[in-house]
C-alpha cells in the first residue's frame, strides 16, 4: 500500500491531467475516449510496484 501513496505523492498532478484530458477528449470529441479510464489504474499500479519499494520510496536503482 505505501507504494500506492508513493506514486501518488509524486505523480498525482500528471494523473489529474491524464483524466482531465480524458474527459475533455469524451466531451469535445467522442464518448469512446471514456473506454481508456480503466487502463488508468492498471498503468498505475503497475508503476508503483515497479518504481517504489516496500516503504513507499522511490527505487535508485533498477538493474
Amino acid at each position: 500500500m505505501k507504494q500506492f501513496r508513493g506514486l501518488w505523492r509524486d505523480t498525482k498532478i500528471v494523473w489529474m491531467i491524464f483524466v482531465s484530458i480524458i474527459f475533455a477528449f469524451a466531451f469535445f470529441i467522442s464518448w469512446y475516449y471514456l473506454l481508456l479510464l480503466p487502463c488508468l489504474p492498471v498503468s498505475f499500479v503497475y508503476f508503483a510496484f515497479i518504481r517504489y519499494d516496500d516503504e513507499g520510496n522511490e527505487r535508485g536503482d533498477f538493474t
